[in-house]
């Protein structure tokens, strides 16, 4: 898996540099694209492989169909219908038949939802099955997204293999590539340990432990999808291409609304599009504009797991989300008043903190195995005790490059050295997280010097030396 992406990178800034002709440049691009993405997907098992050809035989004949110009809505109905009994089948065999789950079928299968969709619609205004192909594959976008419009993704690479070879934009890439890889294997998999732990022995917890595991657990997915979202991006910011921004630092959200405006964006968007506007979005009523959102979040829910606890965690979203709405409806109607700046302050520090709160009071229903699980850890906050952290729940921090740091200290003198990982990971985590800049915003913007260069080393060699216990992202079980 490592070495894929120098390989790949190379035969690509060879093409684009060496071939002079558009057209045949074009070509081969192209051709590396789709080999590329064929290859890569195919290191999650050749079966994960062969039900993605499967998916893309099938939406071909719909596409086809639909340019026949003849019931081109029947196909598109049973194109959507056909790709999301699919999606369903796969998602509830996983637990009634003990089949395996195909790796991010969940992602490309929207895509080839909105190819449809789209197609039928009109914004697809020419069928290139080269341009379609790579519109599935593409590698960097294929395991979590993010989920970009035919159109914005084809122009956008287009414009990448016209455009001279910019050397600056690889070094912000790999800079970001860097910041992604951190968050991923030395943040999101280390909180990931201490959450393991947690809500394995739930009955154990003593108060302080059951209240981090829940903030551990919101920091472990923080990480994992913004590790990934920096990674899809750094690479197609080497390549001269840029993907939609999919994560905007969501923790710092004044109120639910704007979390989802920051996280996972381009699912916000997807289900905005060929969902709640089709359902009517917020031009019948409020009524209806309540059920539409109510429902939105539900289906959420529904698409991340099959459980019922993924449902509560939808609800939860679609309740305070309806909330938020109607208090924002009510605010503008009344009569408005000028406040000062420590007013204005204090109420976005509240905002933000009872947003996080109650996200990550939903990420426990996401998380835990049933719902009676996930009201114990809630019961343990309370009634758990003070008492000092098991060393299990502790010791996962204690990474070995920090630690024989550590111990060269005097810190080793005082019996709170055996936890002090643990907080220094936690306060590290919430700098980034509340007060850090948004990575690719960082890339873009920070001057390419002998510090970024050397912060660029340090974090890339960081993490490929512990990669050899890293995890799987997150979103790819969805």
């Amino acid at each position: 898996m490592l070495l894929f992406l120098p390989i790949f990178l190379a035969a690509y800034l060879l093409i684009r540099t060496k071939i002079k002709d558009y057209k045949k440049k074009e070509s081969l691009l192209n051709m590396l694209m789709i080999l590329g993405s064929l290859i890569f997907y195919s290191l999650f098992e050749i079966k994960n492989t062969v039900i993605l050809c499967m998916s893309i035989f099938l939406n071909i004949n719909v596409i086809n169909c639909i340019r026949l110009k003849k019931n081109t809505k029947i196909w598109m109905i049973v194109g959507v219908a056909v790709n999301i009994a699919i999606l369903f089948f796969f998602k509830y065999s996983v637990v009634y038949a003990g089949m395996f789950f195909p790796v991010a079928i969940s992602f490309y299968t929207f895509n080839q939802i909105s190819y449809i969709v789209d197609l039928y619609r009109g914004e697809i205004k020419e069928y290139d099955l080269m341009d379609y192909l790579i519109y599935i594959l593409f590698f960097p976008k294929i395991l979590q997204g993010p989920l970009m419009g035919f159109a914005a993704f084809n122009d956008g690479l287009k414009k990448a293999y016209k455009d001279d070879m910019d050397w600056e934009k690889l070094m912000r890439g790999l800079l970001l590539l860097s910041m992604g890889l951190f968050k991923k294997v030395i943040l999101a998999d280390t909180f990931a340990k201490a959450v393991e732990y947690g809500f394995s022995a739930i009955p154990n917890l003593g108060r302080m432990e059951a209240i981090l595991t829940a903030v551990f657990y919101s920091f472990q997915l923080y990480f994992d999808f913004s590790g990934y979202c920096d990674i899809a991006a750094s690479v197609c910011m080497m390549m001269g291409f840029e993907l939609s921004l999919n994560f905007n630092s969501p923790y710092k959200a004044v109120d639910i609304g704007d979390f989802w405006d920051r996280w996972h964006i381009t699912l916000t968007k997807f289900f905005t599009k060929y969902v709640y506007i089709p359902l009517g979005g917020s031009r019948k009523g409020q009524l209806r504009t309540y059920l539409n959102i109510f429902f939105i979040f539900l289906l959420s829910g529904i698409w991340h797991g099959n459980g019922s606890t993924f449902v509560v965690w939808g609800i939860m979203h679609g309740v305070l989300s309806i909330i938020t709405r109607m208090l924002k409806r009510a605010k503008k109607t009344s009569k408005k008043s000028e406040e000062n700046r420590i007013v204005a302050a204090g109420k976005k520090i509240c905002g933000t903190f009872f947003t996080f709160v109650y996200v990550t009071a939903a990420w426990v229903f996401f998380r835990a195995s049933s719902i009676s699980d996930a009201l114990l850890l809630f019961k343990r906050m309370f009634v758990g005790g003070i008492r000092p952290f098991y060393s299990t729940f502790a010791d996962g921090f204690n990474l070995d490059e920090i630690w024989y740091v550590i111990k060269m200290t005097p810190l080793m003198k005082f019996s709170f050295a055996w936890d002090f990982c643990l907080w220094l990971f936690l306060i590290a985590g919430g700098v980034l997280i509340f007060l850090g800049k948004n990575a690719v915003t960082y890339s873009k913007e920070c001057k390419i010097n002998l510090g970024t260069t050397v912060l660029t080393a340090v974090l890339l060699v960081w993490s490929i030396i512990s990669f050899s216990g890293v995890s799987t992202f997150l979103y790819m079980n969805f």
